[in-house]
């Protein structure tokens, strides 16, 4: 006799609710005040105050030198700063900050206490009407995001993650912080540079290289590759670069790289970064599995 009682009481519940009100959706207004709780969140690995400035686009324009190891250039930033902002605070570790400049105008700017893995804050001047700041930097053999690799054929990369965008780009290096980027790169005739953005399918003549990064990312999606490689299509929207050594493996090994694209979209729609290309790198990877 307990069923029935049980789908009775049941029953009478559901009616009840059924009998009320219309229950207001939610989700919209929960989601929005869920992705605004993490834009005031503190990231403890960052010194960025995004509740008084964030970076929205960089213009980076860039020297690599293999000879010292280092990389020069300087880091532009568009700005979206609150209505009392007063300075923007960058990340940095290692780099050796030579001049700072807002709207085109040099400022004064500060360095603060470096702390171990996190680094310093790089502090500059600004007013709520500031559009842009520019850093003109050098890298340091405290670049722990670049892998220089010796061979008859020099050839580096990066790896930004999960905190090391800040030791070859001064940047608000947080997740939660994301902005689009160009970029120009220029590098020994004889080599390919290569970005997470549009990239170059072949070499040119004066080592001059630029991308574009129109999907907003976090910084540690910025990545640098330098090197003797080539491109080979694969798809429409795929292909993959590798050295002249690898180049035929690689092309064979990810021939497939195109169905499986499509196969996605079938299955989620398409694909938001427009293309899938691949860089094999040299042995040397330090990171993964």
């Amino acid at each position: 006799m307990k069923h029935p009682l049980l789908v009775a009481s049941a029953g009478a519940a559901l009616a009840v609710l059924g009998c009320g009100e219309p229950q207001p959706d939610t989700t919209h207004s929960a989601k929005a005040a869920q992705i605004a709780d993490m834009k005031r969140a503190t990231d403890h690995h960052s010194y960025a105050k995004p509740s008084e400035a964030v970076t929205t686009h960089l213009s980076w324009d860039a020297e690599v030198d293999f000879a010292s190891r280092q990389i020069h250039a300087t880091a532009t930033y568009d700005l979206d700063l609150a209505e009392d902002a007063q300075r923007v605070l960058l990340d940095c570790r290692g780099l050796d900050i030579q001049a700072v400049q807002v709207d085109g105008q040099a400022v004064e700017f500060e360095l603060g206490p470096e702390r171990p893995f996190i680094g310093q804050p790089l502090s500059i001047p600004v007013t709520p009407r500031s559009k842009q700041v520019s850093v003109t930097y050098s890298t340091t053999d405290q670049a722990d995001a670049f892998l220089w690799v010796e061979g008859e054929t020099p050839f580096l990369f990066t790896q930004s993650q999960a905190i090391l965008a800040r030791t070859w780009v001064p940047c608000q290096d947080s997740p939660g912080i994301r902005f689009t980027y160009d970029a120009t790169v220029r590098v020994p005739k004889e080599l390919m540079a290569l970005m997470s953005a549009v990239n170059p399918t072949s070499k040119t003549e004066d080592g001059v290289y630029t991308f574009q990064m129109d999907q907003p990312i976090p910084s540690y999606l910025l990545a640098l590759a330098v090197g003797d490689v080539e491109f080979r299509e694969v798809g429409a929207h795929t292909g993959v670069y590798a050295t002249p050594d690898l180049i035929e493996a690689a092309e064979y090994e990810f021939s497939e790289m195109e169905d499986m694209l499509v196969a996605a979209e079938n299955l989620y729609g398409k694909y938001a970064w427009e293309r899938y290309d691949l860089l094999v790198l040299p042995a040397a990877f330090p990171f993964g599995g």
